[in-house]
This record gives C-alpha cells, structure tokens and sequence, in this order.
C-alpha cells in the first residue's frame, strides 16, 4: 500500500512546489524592485518543501527505513510535476500575461550577441528565430521546464536525501522472513 502511493505523493508534493515556485515567480514579474527578493525566497521554498514532502514519504517506512536512492527518486519524480506546473506558467506567462517583457528580454538578448560583433547578420537572425521559438512555443518551453527542474532538484536533492534517508529498524517485529 505504502509503494502504491508513490505517484500519487510525488504529484501532490510537486504540485505544490510548483504552485509555490508560480506565485513567486508571478510576484517577481509583477514587482519587479524586489525580484532578488522572490528569487531568493523561491530557493528557500523549494529547498523546505522538498525536504518536508521527502521525509513526510520517508515517515511511512519507519521499520524498513528508507534509502539515500528512495529519496533521491522520490525528489525527481516530484520535479517531473512541478515542471509541469512552472512549464505551463512560462507559457501562460510569455503569452499572454508579460508578452512585452519577454519581447523585451529577447531584443536585449539580440543587442548584446550584435554588440559582441562574433556573429554574422544571418547567423542572428537565425539565432533569434531558435530563441523566439524557444521563448513562445509550448512544447519546447515545457520540455526544457521539466528538464530543468529534474536537474535542479536532482542537485538539491543529493543534499537534502542525506538529512531525509533513515536506516531500517534492525529490530523491526514486522520484517518480511518467514522463520520457522
């Protein structure tokens, strides 16, 4: 039963790591003086929450324990949702809700590759082409978002399975050999 609930715990945690890191981030976009601010406390948000969400799974196997590896699952298969979650905000996001502010970030991108004067006039126009597609269209956006949360929070969560894991209960009554 405990195994059993492994999705369904990794998708509520990682939906609410994701519906944490969105509202920080939409407060970051819409206050933009204190964005530093919002960064850094979505950093601590997602760091406590992995760790909550992690050893509130942990806590379900007090007598096997739970390893390093089982954690470090457990954190990736929360960040495979909580992409989905932020993947889908950038796309509202750079669509609908800041479309100016993402054109605004691309033409400021595009003016420093130009000022560098490494890159031809056709190599930047393909260059902005690849990015727009990249900053504007769904699936790439959400590809890259899920992605980048499975690496992130795989880094994060390296450090965090340590404080999360526990060693089996060597006295456990419940273990699973048959003694006769």
């Amino acid at each position: 039963m405990k195994k059993s609930t492994f999705w369904s715990d990794a998708s509520r945690g990682g939906a609410i790591v994701g519906l944490a890191t969105v509202a920080l981030s939409l407060l970051g976009m819409l206050l933009p003086s204190m964005a530093f601010v919002f960064n850094l406390a979505t950093f601590v948000v997602t760091i406590y929450l992995l760790f909550y969400f992690t050893r509130k799974r942990a806590a379900l196997f007090p007598g096997e324990g739970y390893s390093y590896s089982q954690s470090l699952d457990f954190i990736v298969a929360m960040a495979i949702f909580a992409g989905i979650i932020s993947g889908a905000y950038q796309i509202v996001a750079s669509n609908f809700l800041f479309p100016d502010k993402f054109e605004e970030m691309l033409t400021t991108s595009m003016a420093t590759l130009k000022q560098a004067g490494i890159y031809s006039a056709d190599m930047l126009e393909n260059m902005s082409g690849m990015m727009r597609s990249y900053i504007f269209s769904p699936i790439p956006v959400l590809l890259s978002s899920i992605l980048g949360n499975i690496l992130y929070y795989g880094f994060l969560g390296l450090f965090i399975s340590i404080g999360t894991k526990q060693e089996p209960d060597i006295f456990d009554a419940d273990d699973d050999t048959d003694e006769e």
